[in-house]
């Protein structure tokens, strides 16, 4: 059997069920109750075999971990349009003209029919084929608007051990397990975290996922250690950059967007992301100075959200085939550093080869043989085209398909053209054209479509292309007189190269665009005492400089699809760029932090995140945040497409 087309089809691939309303806070079910008991159970229950096993045979042994209970309340009444219960469409009849005629009234469908030779109507009536070929020409999303109070309610438990063996062999184990409550008030019976990716709907080789629970083993490593020679084997997550927002010098590992998105403190610096892989990590210390490193890594990709989940990025009425399962599954990733501590000068090169772990996008065939409902026997070329039939959550109309095209930096009219030219003959078959640069011809057609069909859903696949990336920093620590601000402040350069990388085209077409792409961030951070009655200050100020791509890099989509709007099409950008300020500052008993990060997207949008956190004792911790996102819809924002995720995040913590 070919395994290239034994995918799992995404959740959105398969039928639409009744609208579930779960609501924003009612009575746990038993089953919920006996989920989050197996999850915290099996977690401590697995810790305490293993710690009552491994000190019987003489090794020193620690365990440690905590539970928390996470969630985030909603501040706007925005729903998230990637949704289909957010979407703005929803319960509104949009004026279609197919073939660029207006078929409002019954004397312009009648004088259709007669340039048709027909013979006219006396009225306008609905025809027979459900919500295709409606007269007047109508696009109705017949679909439900929910209302939310929460964007996040999950219950996290983590166990960590760790085993010194001998004088030079350890070994290391994370058991973590998160149990979504599914408050939510959506319409279907939603999947948060199995994946496409495996049997066992795991992200990753050692994670076991069902719709509402993950367990997985983030670390499991033995570690050898001999004098200069380090050695790390098992699955691991590599994480070589210290940015907040940003990734520049942070490239061998994708990140898990499932259950935050990016929303945790901005301050741990993405500690919670990084997708682990099995590999083998090695450094040496040459001297005092110089020291030089490598792994050999299996390839793991970025995990977007699922369908309808709160945070998903991949709009409803699109089907994304992850190319991982046959494709990318038995691929490695490799790459070295060498650092130096010359004094107060810190040096570092990297070199990685790699294939990106946050793919590219482009249409691809449907597969699925369905009938336009006026064109019968018509299912095997939509089949062969990037398109099914969808009535119930399917683009209803050009409006809502230049709208999401905005919305996610597509180019809504050659994306048309994309769809057409790379799948013929079948598009042709089906009358279907490439209108050049005429967005009117391309309303005409997609309306024309739509009325047919009473919907189209859209099928896109996620491919990873092999890239290398090359990259440099140096960083200085000041010596400043002491007490002042530049005592022992650091300055931090960053650089990476990634020649000829792939982008997904605006279009999604075949032909992806190819460019070198150049990262560059600033970095300022130091340790400041304001006063003798607190403890010092955490501080850390940043730019960051990209072209290609925007600063968060979701489906690696190329800038050029920036500046549209939801009626003009994108001029693009040549680069993105922004700057971050976040810290912290302890109280003088140490029991309360006050943290902040802001970030400012140059001609985009703003983040601003405060919180505070309180610890009165070494078991229990309360993280109170707030996100505001404000993020302008005038197709320059990376921030836009999350900007209805302004919230309150609380995280209980109880560590043992």
């Amino acid at each position: 059997m070919d395994r290239r087309r034994t995918y799992r089809p995404h959740r959105s691939c398969q039928p639409e069920l009744e609208p579930v309303t779960k609501g924003s806070g009612g009575n746990m079910s038993g089953k919920q109750q006996r989920g989050v008991a197996g999850i915290i159970a099996g977690s401590v229950i697995s810790g305490a075999l293993v710690g009552l096993v491994i000190p019987a045979l003489g090794f020193d042994f620690s365990i440690s971990g905590f539970i928390r209970q996470e969630m985030a309340i909603k501040l706007s009444d925005k729903e998230n349009q990637a949704n289909n219960q957010g979407n703005p469409f929803n319960g509104r009849d949009v004026p279609l003209e197919p073939l660029g005629l207006d078929l409002s009234t019954l004397g312009g469908v009648n004088n259709l029919l007669g340039s048709l030779a027909l013979p006219a109507l006396t009225d306008i009536t609905q025809p027979l084929f459900g919500s295709a070929l409606t007269l007047p020409p109508t696009g109705r999303r017949d679909v439900r608007t929910a209302k939310n109070d929460y964007n996040l309610f999950a219950t996290r438990v983590e166990v960590n051990m760790a085993a010194m063996i001998d004088a030079n062999w350890s070994a290391r184990l994370t058991v973590r397990g998160y149990y979504d409550w599914n408050v939510y008030d959506d319409n279907s019976d939603t999947n948060y975290f199995e994946t496409q990716f495996r049997d066992g709907g795991g992200g990753t080789p050692l994670e076991y996922a069902e719709k509402d629970f993950m367990i997985d083993l983030p670390v499991a490593t033995v570690d050898y250690t001999n004098g200069p020679l380090f050695v790390r084997i098992g699955n691991q997550q590599i994480a070589w950059g210290e940015a907040i927002f940003f990734r520049v010098m942070d490239v061998p590992a994708g990140l898990d967007y499932r259950r935050h998105l990016i929303f945790e403190p901005a301050i741990e610096e993405y500690g919670d992301k990084r997708v682990p892989g099995l590999g083998i990590r090695a450094s040496y210390q040459i001297n005092s100075e110089w020291e030089v490193e490598g792994f050999i890594q299996k390839f793991e990709p970025t995990i977007y959200p699922n369908p309808h989940t709160p945070y998903n990025v991949v709009p409803d009425q699109f089907t994304l085939h992850d190319r991982y399962d046959g494709y990318a599954d038995n691929l490695w990733n490799v790459g070295g550093r060498i650092r130096a501590q010359l004094g107060n000068l810190g040096l570092q090169f990297i070199a990685v080869s790699r294939h990106n772990p946050d793919g590219v996008i482009r249409w691809t065939k449907s597969g699925v043989d369905r009938d336009l409902p006026v064109l019968p026997g018509s299912g095997a070329a939509m089949a062969e085209t990037p398109f099914e039939v969808d009535q119930q959550n399917g683009v209803k109309s050009q409006e809502e398909w230049y709208w999401y095209a905005n919305s996610i930096r597509l180019n809504g009219t050659q994306g048309l053209n994309a769809a057409v030219d790379d799948f013929q003959p079948a598009t042709g078959s089906l009358t279907a054209y490439n209108v050049g640069q005429s967005d009117a011809l391309a309303r005409g057609e997609l309306d024309t479509f739509f009325w047919l069909s009473g919907g189209l859903r859209g099928h896109i696949e996620r491919v990873f292309p092999y890239e290398n990336v090359f990259g440099a920093s140096v960083n200085y620590v000041f010596d400043g007189e002491p007490g002042s601000f530049l005592e022992q402040l650091i300055g931090r350069i960053e650089l990476t190269y990634t020649p000829n990388r792939t982008f997904t085209n605006p279009t999604l077409g075949q032909k992806f665009i190819k460019e070198d792409q150049w990262s560059f961030a600033a970095v300022a951070e130091k340790w400041h005492r304001w006063s003798e009655d607190f403890p010092a200050a955490y501080l850390v100020l940043q730019f960051i400089y990209k072209n290609g791509s925007d600063i968060f890099d979701v489906g690696t989509r190329h800038l050029s699809g920036y500046g549209s709007t939801s009626t003009s099409p994108p001029h693009g950008t040549d680069y993105s760029s922004a700057i971050a300020f976040a810290g912290f500052q302890p109280s003088p008993s140490l029991e309360w932090k006050f943290e902040w990060a802001v970030l400012y997207e140059i001609d985009g949008g703003m983040l601003i995140q405060p919180g505070i956190r309180w610890k009165p004792n070494d078991k229990w911790e309360v993280n109170l945040y707030s996100t505001i996102i404000l993020g302008e819809e005038d197709g320059r924002s990376a921030l836009a497409v999350v900007d209805y995720a302004d919230e309150v995040g609380l995280r209980v913590t109880y560590q043992f």
